[in-house]
C-alpha cells in the first residue's frame, strides 16, 4: 500500500464538498454514530392510526404494492449525496456530516469531513467488509460488519441486511414476503408480517396516494414497539421517488438517529476507487473486537 491518505477518487469528493462540519474529537462517538447510521440507514414521530375504513380507499393486493416498490429499486443503480447524521441518546447529541456513495448491490462509502473540509474519517463497506480510517490519528478499524458484531459492540439487535432496505426505503428487499396481510387505514395502507428475528412482528405503513413507505415499525411478541423508522421529504429524483429524511427511534435505549440527504443524485457514474481505501503503511490496525475491552483509542 502506498503512502497516500485517501484514494484519488476520495480526494476528488473531498474537494467538491463545500460545507463546514461539526468536529467530534472522541473517535468512539464518531464510530458509533457512523455505524449506527449505516446499519439503520444507513440511509433516512409516531402517529396514531385510524380505524380501518375499507370503503374509503380500495385495498390493493400485496403483490401490486411490492411490484411498485421493486420497480423503483430496479431503476436506481447508484446514489451519491451529501448527508447529515445525528445520533441522540441519553440527552446527548452527536452530529457529523459527510458524503455518501452507494452502488448496487453492496458497496458503500462515507467521507466524514472536518471544519476545514479536510477528511476526518473515511468509511467503506463492500459486502460484509468494513474499513474505517481515522485520518489524523492514522488508525484503521477493519472487520466484518455482521449482525453478531453489531449486537456485541453496540447492543443493536438488527440485521445488516436492513442497510439496503433502508437506503431504498423498501423493507421488502430482504425477501420476507410470505404471510403478508394488508388493510386500508384512511389515506394509507398497512402491511403486517412476521419479522425475520425472534418472535417480532412488523408494520409497514404506505401512502395510498403514491405507494411510498411512511413508517416501518418492529414490535416484540407482546406488541411493544421496539423500533420505528419514519421516512419523509419524498422527492422525485431522475424519475424515482426518494425520501430525503429518515428518523430511527429505538425504545429500549431511547436512541434517535436522523439521517438527511442533501441534493442526492441517482444513477450517476461512480469511480471504482470511491469504494477503495488506501492508507499509509504505518497505520495502526484494529478489529472492532479490540475496542470492546478498552477505552476509546484516543481522545
Amino acid at each position: 500500500m502506498g503512502k497516500e491518505k485517501v484514494s484519488k477518487g476520495g480526494q476528488g469528493v473531498v474537494k467538491n464538498v463545500e460545507i463546514l462540519f461539526l468536529t467530534i474529537t472522541n473517535r468512539e462517538k464518531i464510530m458509533k454514530t457512523i455505524l449506527s447510521s449505516i446499519v439503520f440507514l444507513i440511509i433516512i414521530s409516531g402517529c396514531a392510526t385510524t380505524k380501518p375504513n375499507i370503503e374509503n380507499i380500495p385495498t390493493p393486493d400485496t403483490q401490486s404494492v411490492l411490484l411498485t416498490l421493486k420497480t423503483r429499486y430496479d431503476l436506481a443503480e447508484t446514489m451519491r449525496t451529501l448527508v447529515n447524521f445525528k445520533l441522540e441518546n441519553q440527552g446527548k447529541t452527536n452530529e457529523v456530516r459527510g458524503y455518501l456513495n452507494y452502488a448496487k448491490p453492496d458497496k458503500l462509502s462515507i467521507f466524514v469531513m472536518g471544519p476545514f473540509n479536510e477528511p476526518r474519517v473515511i468509511t467503506t463497506v463492500v459486502g460484509e467488509s468494513l474499513r474505517m480510517y481515522f485520518v489524523a490519528e492514522n488508525e484503521l478499524i477493519e472487520d466484518k460488519l455482521t449482525d453478531i458484531v453489531m449486537k456485541t459492540l453496540f447492543n443493536v439487535d438488527l440485521r445488516v441486511s436492513d442497510i439496503r432496505s433502508a437506503i431504498f426505503a423498501n423493507p421488502f428487499l430482504d425477501g420476507n414476503t410470505d404471510n403478508l396481510k394488508i388493510e386500508s387505514y384512511g389515506n394509507q395502507y398497512m402491511i403486517t408480517r412476521p419479522s425475520g428475528q425472534n418472535d417480532y412482528s412488523e408494520e409497514i405503513l404506505i401512502s395510498a396516494k403514491d405507494t411510498t413507505i411512511n413508517k416501518w415499525r418492529i414490535k416484540n411478541a407482546s406488541g411493544k414497539l421496539i423500533q420505528e423508522i419514519t421516512f419523509s421529504k419524498y422527492r422525485d429524483i431522475s424519475g424515482i421517488l426518494r425520501p430525503l429524511k429518515a428518523v430511527v427511534y429505538r425504545t429500549d435505549d431511547l436512541t434517535k438517529i436522523t439521517i438527511e440527504s442533501i441534493d442526492p443524485d441517482v444513477n450517476v457514474k461512480l469511480a471504482d476507487d470511491i469504494f477503495e481505501l488506501s492508507i499509509p503503511e504505518d497505520a495502526k490496525i484494529y478489529k472492532l473486537s479490540d475496542l470492546k475491552m478498552k477505552e476509546p483509542l484516543s481522545e
